[in-house]
């Protein structure tokens, strides 16, 4: 049985003007798309408001944000110096608790410190010396730790640094708290968490609630846990999880343990492994990103990528059908892995991109002519609003000629097929990361959250941004269903919103509000009158 919607400004995602007043839905799936004169029997009525596809974020961390869920803030307003870090570490709720209950925050960045400085162990120990502290970086690559973390995580003097990462040290060599990169951060990371798979499952269940609230009907996990994730975010699907997850595991797996080989169920449903995922280098804002310019403080970040495990990781990927997704921020390490796959024979097809580069921030326009001639398929995954929340430290550490170059979207959008916008959630400084609407914002204004001026010039329209979103995204991560159109034929998960973001002042477009949520011709959230939500 057909039922039909109508009265709305429906944006397909077809193309970037292709606009509708009305479509159908049967059996969970969109049936006809069209403008309609006359409603039928029984229709909803939309009443003029704007609908567009279900959002999809391909580079997401939920494991993260399910971790960060009940640390502390340490980001701006909130805190603005290392005082305020320790007054607010010292309401977390297990704050006086016992010496292995762990006092957790996240989303500092030094340069929104007023000491313009990274706190080290010796701040921390000022929340308390009984109890571990650890404070992840708002790139959660890196973070800092105090003496009792450093205990319990065994780094001593004599812990030599990790590949590609760096234990931050006193003049004598001992510890300073500072943990740069991920080898060092994961040091600490591994001594805190002691989740089990049950408490696991549950917290990702519950992110159900956070991702129907913002009209993500999909979602790409790129720090999966090659042994475990698969079972959990399975689980946690069939107890709240909402939306479809595409898992990228991380290489070379728990405790540098091969991956195992997959079997075609692990490949395909709602909840499967897309890819492999390995870091290339590290961060702007942490100054770790490699890049052929050095950045205004010294040095050029380094490679943090053995040429022996990007040749192991291709080789299981190509193998066992998935994609290879690359984090490469510096334009050195984009065009490291531009050198790497640009000969070989994507072993994908048209559907999807055999290889994707995440972030792609100082993508050039070298880069991309060397991508559109290349025999591989190559997609990408870049966050513009790591400059609208962070423009303080990407000024700090870019030379201006740099910085105006940076994440040029409209010209990837240009030559790029397989292109989409996302949060990288919880990675960066800004209290709500995955709201979609923020990082439209950053892509259209292409002004920082102060007013500075991120690169106007790579602005794009709202329609472009939306289609980054939704159907451009769909050609980046392989979800089922037909994801990101409203077309006959494809999954009827749509969103409406709550103005026309068509219309409004561009400088307003993070207000927008998702009003409901649809799964499959089913509504699955509906947002209160009031402004308190509701399902």
């Amino acid at each position: 049985m057909r039922r039909w919607f109508v009265n709305g400004r429906v944006f397909t995602g077809q193309s970037e003007t292709d606009l509708a007043n009305a479509f159908a839905v049967r059996a969970g799936r969109f049936d006809w798309v069209g403008d309609l004169d006359d409603a039928p029997d029984g229709a909803v009525d939309l009443r003029g408001r704007t609908v567009i596809p279900g959002l999809l974020d391909v580079h997401t961390h939920p494991n993260l944000v399910s971790l960060v869920a009940g640390a502390v803030p340490c980001t701006i307003p909130g805190v603005r110096d290392i005082p305020g870090m320790i007054d607010a570490l010292r309401r977390h709720p297990d704050f006086g608790r016992g010496p292995t209950d762990w006092i957790l925050g996240f989303g500092y960045d030094e340069s929104k410190l007023a000491e313009g400085r990274t706190p080290t162990a010796e701040d921390l120990d000022r929340v308390s010396t009984t109890q571990p502290v650890h404070v992840l970086r708002s790139d959660c690559h890196s973070g800092i730790c105090n003496t009792r973390a450093l205990e319990l995580a065994g780094i001593t003097r004599e812990t030599p640094d990790p590949e590609g990462a760096r234990i931050g040290r006193h003049g004598n060599g001992e510890p300073n708290g500072i943990l740069e990169e991920l080898g060092a951060n994961d040091l600490v990371m591994r001594a805190r968490s002691s989740r089990g798979m049950d408490e696991r499952v549950r917290s990702i269940a519950a992110l159900g609630a956070h991702y129907l609230e913002r009209g993500t009907v999909a979602i790409a996990e790129m720090m999966a846990d090659p042994v475990s994730d698969l079972e959990v975010y399975r689980r946690a699907a069939a107890e709240g999880l909402t939306p479809q997850v595409a898992l990228y595991l991380l290489w070379p797996g728990v405790a540098g343990a091969p991956l195992r080989e997959l079997a075609d169920a692990d490949r395909t449903g709602r909840v499967r492994v897309a890819g492999v995922k390995l870091f290339a280098d590290g961060t702007i804002s942490g100054r770790t990103a490699w890049t052929s310019r050095p950045y205004r403080t010294g040095g050029e970040g380094y490679s943090t990528l053995a040429e022996a495990d990007l040749a192991a990781a291709t080789a299981w990927a190509r193998r066992n059908g998935v994609q290879v997704a690359v984090h490469a921020m510096g334009d050195r390490a984009i065009g490291r892995v531009i050198d790497y796959f640009a000969p070989m024979e994507p072993w994908l097809g048209d559907a999807f991109p055999s290889v994707r580069i995440e972030h792609a921030s100082l993508v050039s326009a070298e880069h991309l002519s060397r991508i559109r001639a290349a025999r591989m398929t190559f997609g990408i995954a870049t966050q513009p609003i790591f400059l609208f929340a962070e423009q303080e430290a990407y000024a700090a550490n870019l030379a201006p000629e740099v910085l105006r170059d940076a994440y040029p979207i409209r010209t990837c959008y240009d030559a790029v097929g397989p292109l989409a916008l996302s949060a990288d959630a919880p990675c960066t400084t800004w209290a709500d990361p995955d709201d979609v609407f923020v990082s439209i914002r950053a892509a259209v204004t292409r002004r920082a959250y102060n007013g500075a001026d991120i690169g106007t010039g790579e602005a794009i329209t709202v329609p472009q941004a939306l289609l980054l979103y939704t159907a451009r995204a769909a050609r980046v991560a392989p979800f089922e269903g037909g994801l990101g159109r409203i077309a006959a034929g494809g999954e009827a998960s749509f969103v409406v919103l709550d103005r026309d973001v068509f219309s409004i002042d561009p400088a307003e477009l993070d207000r927008t509000v998702v009003a409901e949520t649809w799964l499959a011709g089913s509504l699955a959230y509906s947002r209160a009158p009031s402004g308190t939500a509701g399902t």
